[in-house]
């Protein structure tokens, strides 16, 4: 019987628990040390092949400009046709194909009025551009090679004007506002057709321009002015003064006028002092000259020399009569509201000018329909200064 052959295992020591987690450890802390060097690679790659294609993808240095917003160019163009005379129940408005059209009942407005809408509409993009495309006829507003609005002029359409018996006709302001739409909509409810004089530095200035246009009313500028008394009696920030040069005067003035839509016309906040001086007001005229704008008086030094210049340059102008609301209560100004209604009723018209006070409101919201029992005519203070083009009538005219 063979012998079992009996082989003989070699005998590996066994590791304690210690060594083991030591190993344990040391195999991390290489597969850390891995992992950390491929991400630094990859990073530096990553860097090298951005830096190497923005080299290669330079940015362009020229912006592409903007494209306006329809809304503001449509805005300058109502602005210019409203200081044009153009009231809204003479145009049609209609759009198609991206292209916005409107058919206007009158006459094309005047160069100096078409100098003004492409100066205004260069301030929203200087590719902004407006054509007369046919001699008296019709006018396009393009964006660069974009047609945007087409603007067309037929003057044998406006009705024939048919003689009416004359009626004593009023024209109301109401100053200072500007300072909260509340006011502007106590002002609209009473319907009638008071004319806004918006103060330029007040908060809620451009949404109650746009407001009272929405609304039909007139929106005037009211120019804050070097009241005597000054600085003691204060007209508001940046208000023209006696000692600042023609073209200080202007570039304030200009700045004014830009920053609100709507206007037609301007009237003086205070200004008792600068109205007294001829070459202050001189300046201040020529700029509603070159815009095509109107000046009333509100004569609040008897030396105002305002009308005087205005009529001397060419400005439609008129002057105050009453202050309706010197006293502020009610019956009062109700009183004052009847005073101008008999002067206009001796005279043919009268201007009226008053503050957005409560009593105000209350007194003209009370007098509205008594003015039209008797037959007053409350109109926009435009249609007391001017007739046809730019043409200057007496106050009872």
């Amino acid at each position: 019987m063979a012998k079992k052959r009996t082989t003989l295992r070699k005998t590996v020591p066994r590791k304690n628990p210690a060594q083991r987690a030591a190993g344990q450890r040391l195999r991390v802390l290489l597969a850390a040390l891995f992992v950390t060097g491929f991400l630094i690679l990859c990073l530096v790659v990553l860097g090298h092949l951005r830096q190497s294609w923005h080299s290669s993808h330079k940015p362009l240095l020229t912006p592409i400009a903007q494209v306006p917003a329809m809304d503001d160019v449509q805005l300058e163009l109502d602005s210019m046709l409203w200081r044009a005379g153009i009231s809204f129940d003479l145009l049609q408005i209609s759009s198609g194909s991206g292209l916005l059209r409107y058919e206007v009942r009158g006459p094309l407005p005047g160069r100096k009025n078409l100098k003004e809408l492409q100066r205004r509409l260069a301030k929203l993009s200087t590719d902004l551009f407006v054509e007369s495309r046919q001699p008296g006829g019709q006018i396009a507003i393009r964006y660069r090679q974009q047609l945007l609005l087409l603007i067309d002029f037929n003057p044998s359409k406006v009705a024939e004007l048919v003689p009416v018996p004359v009626r004593p006709r009023i024209a109301i302001i109401m100053d200072d506002l500007g300072h909260d739409n509340r006011s502007a909509k106590s002002l609209i409810d009473i319907q009638l057709p008071v004319t806004f004089a918006i103060l330029p530095y007040a908060t809620q200035a451009t949404s109650v321009a746009r407001l009272a246009h929405q609304h039909g009313h007139e929106v005037m500028l009211h120019i804050p002015m070097e009241p005597r008394g000054y600085p003691a009696i204060d007209p508001g920030p940046s208000a023209l003064l006696q000692s600042m040069d023609s073209a200080e005067l202007q570039n304030q003035l200009r700045k004014w006028l830009d920053g609100m839509p709507y206007v037609v016309g301007c009237n003086n906040h205070m200004g008792s002092r600068l109205t007294e001086q001829a070459d202050s007001m001189t300046a201040v005229l020529e700029v509603l000259q070159e815009r095509g704008l109107f000046f009333v008086d509100s004569r609040t030094s008897a030396a105002s020399i305002a009308a005087k210049e205005a009529c001397r340059i060419g400005v439609p102008t008129t002057l105050r009569d009453v202050f309706l609301d010197n006293v502020r209560e009610v019956p009062a100004i109700a009183r004052e509201i009847r005073k101008l209604a008999g002067m206009a009723r001796r005279r043919g018209s009268a201007v009226g000018i008053c503050h957005p006070y409560p009593e105000t409101l209350a007194a003209l919201r009370q007098e509205a329909e008594v003015l039209r029992q008797q037959g007053i005519e409350v109109v926009p203070v435009s249609q007391l200064l001017t007739q046809g083009k730019g043409r200057t009538v007496g106050k009872g005219g």
